[in-house]
């Protein structure tokens, strides 16, 4: 049953278009709930050199049948050249939880 459910991981250089791309993903269905987070610091690797970069993290619930398109969207709206895109399946959804997921497709 919680395998109907993903979270997946991304995050955005500027809050305004994470807030933005989230409200979008849930209009549309693709998410049934977006958690725009706390500022925080990368640090990565970027054509050889160390980056430093202020970004913006965002948590989105999203159902096993939405996950495809929810990703391709995500993409398409995604600023980044190469986005952070990371998802694992939910190991625990409380019933109530998940039956409310269910609920909010379009």
């Amino acid at each position: 049953m919680s395998s109907e459910l993903k979270i997946v991981v991304t995050t955005f250089a500027d809050r305004a278009v994470a807030e933005k791309t989230a409200h979008l993903l849930v209009d549309a269905g693709l998410s049934v709930c977006a958690q725009v987070g706390a500022d925080l610091v990368s640090f990565y690797r970027w054509e050889g050199e160390i980056q430093r970069d202020a970004e913006v993290a965002v948590t989105f619930k999203v159902l096993q049948q939405r996950f495809d398109l929810f990703v391709g969207e995500l993409r398409l709206q995604h600023p980044a050249e190469v986005p952070q895109i990371i998802s694992w399946p939910a190991e625990f959804v409380d019933r109530a939880y998940l039956e409310w997921a269910r609920g909010r497709k379009a």
